[in-house]
């Protein structure tokens, strides 16, 4: 049934090895041609594992030396936030750096999730964005968690596409799409017809309405610090209609509208057309305010306004909502000293308003009373922009968008303007950051800046058309920049803006605007103004880069230190007890980051051996070829923790499979060992290695410290090509899980890796994901398994389950309905102690 536990497969196609491999897999994106305008290398020198980058994100260069530190210190914000999950449900970004409570399944977090996708978009590997994606659409982010915080989930992934081009993938999404908006329909309020959600949970505690009725008997607060407050409405507010949250639901309902009229149901399209237009009108009605011109929130139930200008009155235009003449004549009014204006805002709340406070009133984290919050001024930005380019005023000019964008960069510094970084919230009128906590909230991931460089700044204009279209906001006064290997509908876009014709002497090319797509000249221009290009082949670019080959961490566990797989070490530097942060679990969460704080790390400082093993465990046998190790080493900063001097790994009877002594190894850098032949061709200098073959459940690496320091990993991993079935081990799956990381709530968690496949207790469950067919639509799949209970099988946590009962071994066939893809099909126990060994799609 299975392979025996250690096979050795000496497969080599060369018998030698001269050098580790880069990356661990081969780049999606890496038969497309490139320019060479820029060296890559020269951006990189203040981030760790450079090669990461040099991989994976577009390179700029601007005469804005601060913007341009801001976009690559963001770069590596986004990739300190990339967590692998699990086999099969592969990527997605957090917004905290470490694990809290609060968050969703798997540490995603709903309100800053959309916000991961259009800024992510601009990253070369499109799966890391189409694995977060499935997670909200088939792996039950919501469904399983419960709504939590708001979001405009439906409409980024729809702004995904227009960016990847790739409709297939967005149209397979659909039934997810729709699945995901039901789950809200409990706060709407069928009467007024919008939907409400208290402050806190539209990710915006401390705002206005809170005040409005959070003082005494249920009225304004009079004094802060009154007893006769009621600071639980204060903090999280009552049940609102929110202009935020309402212009998310029509923008989602859009969304789903759009992606139907792709799908080719013209009937569902109009439904949620309809949809969309309903809650537009009933918004017109209740949240704009004639009085002040402006978009406010009003309290549920008691239908109270909260009269007063908020940051989230810009929200609508930036989802294409409010685009009227007089709208945008009232978003001007906020413009000003008095208004939201400021040296390092925009503010929350208009600073005329009775309840602004330029500086808190207490030591929380998080108020939305006047505080700067990338969150918003990012949507903001793109509000200002999208006015800007379309000439709608006198007052929301370039220009202007230019000076909040260098705001917006400005604020994203700390240490009085030195070193780039982004906290929660920024004190409007002091340069300090006013939310962010060491160890939870640095490089926090909840507001955009690639983002709004390439669609505000730069002026690209996504679509699912076949073109490229540009509306530059570049200050006048830039004579230069140049944009490089800019992933677009399956190719990689350069750009060259030289005025003079005096910059990047090394590239040939024309004076003006200068567009290339995988190398090639494409456009031409001699000024910098809007640009519209048809791109030919488009359709078979997005087809290729949607088709190349995914691989998997078979390694990652997203509720480690719980369950398998498993990382264990024969010493760890423990200075917290069972939540410290060095203990050998770290080197398996899926997380990558190499800061000394926040930390992220497994060691063995304070070690009395200047020798270490670490132990891989896997729930059953696999074949690969190689291990990556994400080594820390923090001794060029006075640290006590350095490279290893040589590494050997060993199989489960003690073979040898890979050893480098010494070891060239990496620092802060995630190091590739290809495993090799027991007697390797010293001599060869020239020839990359092919990789040993091992099929094993159990690896063991050895290292040597260097003399006078410890060891550092902040992460494993073991990559392999993704399982194209048709049958998928029950032990590949996620069993139960931590709804909020480690510290947060068990569910699932009684099943048990038994005799090769899985046991389940009273409510464990198991999660296969990437699970695909041969066919869409009604598909036979067999569950193999025995035992004595039962269990429910669920696809994509849609609707359609069945029911299989086990009496002993057995296998039940059942129909399910598979969907384009991926799919994830999730088993619950039901009764009884059933086993389950695998599923068998066809």
């Amino acid at each position: 049934m299975h392979p025996s536990l250690l096979v050795l497969v000496f497969s080599l196609f060369s018998q030698s090895w001269a050098q580790d491999p880069v990356r661990p897999y081969p780049l999606p994106d890496a038969y497309l041609s490139q320019t060479s305008i820029l060296n890559h290398s020269s951006y990189l020198t203040s981030l760790d594992d450079s090669q990461w980058y040099l991989d994976n994100i577009p390179f700029i260069d601007f005469p804005d030396k601060t913007a341009q530190d801001v976009y690559y210190y963001r770069t590596s914000v986004l990739k300190r936030h990339l967590k692998y999950v699990h086999e099969g449900q592969g990527w997605v970004f957090t917004e905290f750096i470490h694990p809290v409570a609060w968050a969703s399944k798997y540490q995603t977090i709903p309100d800053s999730a959309p916000h991961h996708l259009v800024e992510a978009r601009w990253l070369r590997n499109p799966n890391y964005i189409k694995d977060t994606i499935q997670l909200y659409t088939r792996t039950g982010v919501e469904s399983q968690t419960g709504i939590t915080y708001t979001h405009y989930m439906q409409d980024a992934i729809l702004e995904h596409a227009e960016t990847t081009g790739d409709v297939n993938f967005l149209t397979s999404q659909l039934d997810g799409m729709i699945k995901m908006w039901g789950l809200w329909d409990v706060q709407l309020n069928t009467t007024v017809g919008l939907y409400h959600r208290t402050p806190l949970s539209d990710a915006q505690e401390f705002s206005l309405p809170n005040y409005v009725v959070g003082g005494p008997g249920g009225g304004p607060v009079q004094v802060w610090n009154a007893s006769d407050n009621d600071y639980s409405i204060i903090w999280v507010g009552p049940e609102t209609y929110r202009p935020s949250f309402n212009a998310y639901m029509i923008a989602n309902s859009r969304a789903i509208s759009t992606v139907a009229q792709l799908a080719g149901n013209n009937s569902l399209a109009q439904q949620w057309n309809t949809t969309s237009a309903t809650l537009y009108s009933n918004m017109q009605k209740v949240l704009w305010n004639d009085e002040i011109q402006f978009w406010i929130d009003v309290v549920a139930q008691s239908n109270v306004p909260a009269v007063g200008r908020e940051l989230i009155g810009y929200y609508p235009f930036r989802f294409d909502i409010g685009t009227d003449d007089q709208y945008v004549k009232g978003l001007e009014t906020g413009l000003t000293s008095e208004g939201f204006l400021t040296d390092f805002g925009p503010t929350t709340l208009e600073q005329s308003n009775e309840y602004y406070t330029a500086m808190k009133n207490l030591s929380y984290c998080c108020l939305w009373q006047g505080q700067s919050w990338p969150f918003s001024t990012s949507v903001y930005l793109g509000t200002l922009a999208r006015i800007a380019r379309e000439n709608r005023s006198s007052i929301i000019t370039p220009e202007l968008f230019q000076d909040a964008f260098s705001t917006y960069t400005r604020t994203n510094y700390d240490d009085g303007g030195q070193v780039p970084f982004t906290g929660e919230a920024h004190y409007p009128t002091v340069d300090a950051w006013s939310g962010y906590t060491m160890n939870h909230s640095e490089h926090y991931l909840h507001s955009t800046y690639l983002d709004n460089v390439f669609t505000n700044l730069i002026g690209i204009v996504p679509t699912l058309d076949n073109r490229l279209e540009l509306q530059p906001l570049v200050p006048t006064n830039w004579t230069h920049f140049a944009v490089e290997n800019l992933p677009y509908h399956g190719s990689l876009f350069s750009m060259i803006w030289d005025a003079n014709g005096t910059s990047y002497s090394n590239f040939n090319h024309s004076t003006g605007l200068s567009i290339y797509q995988n190398g090639k000249l494409i456009h031409t221009q001699p000024n910098l103004s809007a640009v519209n290009v048809t791109l030919s082949n488009d359709t078979q670019a997005i087809a290729s880069l949607a088709s190349q080959s995914i691989y998997s961490n078979i390694l990652a566990n997203p509720n480690a230190p719980w369950g398998y797989p498993n990382v264990s070490a024969d010493y760890s530097f423990n200075a917290g007890g069972d939540m410290s942060s060095t203990l050998p679990y770290r080197m398996n969460d899926g997380l990558l980051w190499y800061d000394t704080v926040p930390d992220n790390r497994w060691t063995n400082n304070q070690s009395w051996t200047p020798f270490q093993t670490v132990t891989l465990s896997l729930p059953r046998a696999r074949t690969f070829n190689s291990v990556s190790l994400g080594i820390y080493d923090d001794s060029a900063a006075g640290g006590s923790v350095a490279c290893p001097t040589s590494i050997q790994i060993l199989s489960k009877n003690g073979s040898v499979v890979a050893e480098r002594d010494p070891w060239s190894c990496k620092p802060n850098a995630l190091n590739t060992i290809l495993f090799d032949s027991p007697s390797p061709d010293l001599t060869n200098v020239s020839t990359p290695a092919t990789g040993l073959n091992v099929t094993t459940d159990h690896l063991e690496i050895f290292m040597t410290s260097r003399l006078g320091y410890g060891l550092g990993i902040s992460e494993i991993q073991i990559w392999v090509p993704e399982s194209t079935g048709p049958r998928y081990e029950m032990e590949d799956a996620v069993l139960g899980t931590f709804i909020g990381g480690f510290e947060g709530r068990a569910t699932g968690l009684n099943a048990t890796i038994y005799d090769q496949g899985v046991l389940f207790g009273p409510g464990g469950w198991a999660e296969l994901a990437n699970v695909k067919a041969g066919q869409v639509g009604t598909t036979s799949m067999t569950i193999l398994g025995g035992g004595n209970g039962s269990v429910v099988v669920g696809m994509n946590y849609l609707a359609n389950s069945s029911t299989v009962q086990f009496s002993g071994n057995s296998s039940e066939t059942i129909d399910v309905d598979f969907l384009p893809g991926g799919n994830v099909v999730t088993i619950f126990q039901t009764g009884g102690t059933p086993w389950v060994d695998a599923v068998v799609v066809g």
